[in-house]
């Protein structure tokens, strides 16, 4: 407690330092292994067999390098300024949201989906851990904004994907 005895109050404007530390770069890092793992299992082609809509390898590659990238620089922002922890939210929050999709799309499938052991392994344990760890350090404000941020993005990413493969010179196709 301060002085006066009364408690401090969080302000959208302070973040306590045991929330943001290193253990943010877990969110790149974990990042390879998860597009390793839908890469090589086979999720362009998983998803082209569901949607009948085919996904190029360099746009899925390229719009995950431009995902890892943007997440890379939040980290950095974020490590830089820990005021800007609810980055660490948003990105949390994909994560979450991309586990989910995951263990979802296996049990309406009944087949593995590629991505679901490290999104399970990986994503799913830091994206909880930060989401719990964020709710108790961060004000409602900043936690609630970094949580719609997050869902923004997660929403975006079939555009991103669909940007990369007109780019590239490839239209959808039937598969």
């Amino acid at each position: 407690m301060p002085h006066g005895g009364k408690p401090t109050t969080r302000d959208s404007r302070s973040t306590p330092k045991p929330f943001v530390g290193p253990w943010v770069v877990l969110f790149p890092a974990t990042y390879l292994a998860y597009i390793a793992e839908e890469y090589w299992g086979g999720f362009p082609a998983r998803t082209a067999e569901l949607t009948r809509l085919a996904i190029p390898d360099g746009a899925f590659l390229g719009a995950n390098a431009l995902f890892w990238a943007l997440m890379t620089i939040a980290v950095f922002l974020v490590l830089r300024r820990p005021t800007r922890a609810l980055l660490v939210v948003a990105l949390a929050t994909i994560l979450a949201i991309n586990a989910a999709l995951h263990i979802g799309g296996t049990l309406l499938s009944a087949s593995y989906s590629p991505g679901l052991v490290s999104a399970l392994l990986l994503w799913l344990l830091l994206g909880v851990a930060a989401l719990v760890r964020g709710r108790r350090s961060l004000s409602k404000r900043d936690f609630r904004a970094g949580l719609l941020i997050g869902v923004a993005i997660h929403a975006a990413v079939p555009l991103v994907l669909v940007a990369f493969v007109l780019l590239l010179g490839e239209h959808w196709r039937a598969a």
